[in-house]
Order: C-alpha cells, then sequence, then structure tokens
C-alpha cells in the first residue's frame, strides 16, 4: 500500500529539499548530507513522487535538465578538440570535418571516378572491398549505394 509523500509535515519539508535539490542537479547522497538522512531514504521518496506522479518532481527534473544542458555548453566550448576546431577553422577557412572528407575524396579518387562512369552505380559500389564502402559510408562519401551529393559535386569541381 502506497501512501502519499506529503501525508506529514516532516515529510513535506523532506519532499521540498528533495525537490530544491534534484533542481539543483544535486547527487542523492549530497541531498541525504544536507536532511541528515540516509540516502536510500531520499532514492525512496523520490521512487515515491515519481508513483504518485507528482508535479514537483516533473517541474524539478526539467530544471535539473536545463542546468545539465547548460554546464554541458559550457564545457564544450572550453573543451581542447573544439579550440582545435576553431583553430584550424581561422587557419584553412574550414573545419576539420570537410579537410577530411576532401582527403578521403581524394584518397578514393579512382574508386569514385570508376563508380560514377558506370552504368549501375550500386552494382559498382558493391564490387569495392568491404573496407573500402565502411570507409566512404562512414566519411559521407557513400550512403545508400549511391555517391552522395557533396562528395559528386568536390569530384565534378576537382
Amino acid at each position: 500500500m502506497s501512501r502519499p509523500i506529503d501525508s506529514d509535515m516532516s515529510l513535506q519539508n523532506r519532499r521540498l529539499a528533495i525537490l530544491k535539490g534534484i533542481s539543483q542537479d544535486l547527487k542523492d547522497l549530497e541531498i541525504a548530507a544536507q536532511l541528515g538522512v540516509n540516502r536510500w531514504m531520499i532514492q525512496r521518496d523520490v521512487k515515491l513522487m515519481q508513483c504518485n506522479r507528482d508535479p514537483g518532481l516533473k517541474q524539478a527534473e526539467s530544471s535539473r535538465e536545463a542546468l545539465r544542458s547548460e554546464k554541458r555548453a559550457c564545457l564544450m566550448g572550453e573543451k581542447v578538440h573544439a579550440k582545435q576546431n576553431d583553430r584550424f577553422l581561422l587557419m584553412t577557412g574550414m573545419t576539420l570535418e570537410e579537410r577530411t572528407f576532401r582527403n578521403m575524396i581524394d584518397f578514393y579518387k579512382t574508386e569514385l571516378m570508376k563508380i560514377m562512369n558506370a552504368e549501375d552505380q550500386d552494382a559498382a559500389i558493391r564490387a569495392l572491398p568491404k573496407s573500402t564502402r565502411k570507409t566512404m559510408r562512414n566519411n559521407g562519401i557513400v550512403k545508400d549505394w549511391r555517391i552522395t551529393a557533396g562528395a559528386e559535386k568536390y569530384l565534378v569541381s576537382a
């Protein structure tokens, strides 16, 4: 038999503290330390709130997700690879992904020209070794047994 968490005044105060902790993106252990209770009690209360479809819990979880996405966005700007990508873009005028794409097209140029000149691109692509097809697919050169528009455009211009 489950009972709502807000049946007692101390439970109501604990509920509010739990919701505040969740909205501040605190872990169960940190919330428990603030309240001076066991972490399992916090987890039980959260589970009880989930079972009762507590609207406050949903709001606290949405606040936590907003806070986490804000932190994630802040960290992504500070990551080393993001700085390297920005530096490479300033030096060359293209991103690392674009450069990798062009390098792959130049590397597989003979195979790609055979595919483009073939009557049946599907069969020509299937005739390639599996490792080559996989590399081309992973780099966005080939998709659904066809050469992508971007790859075709680069091949024609080169």
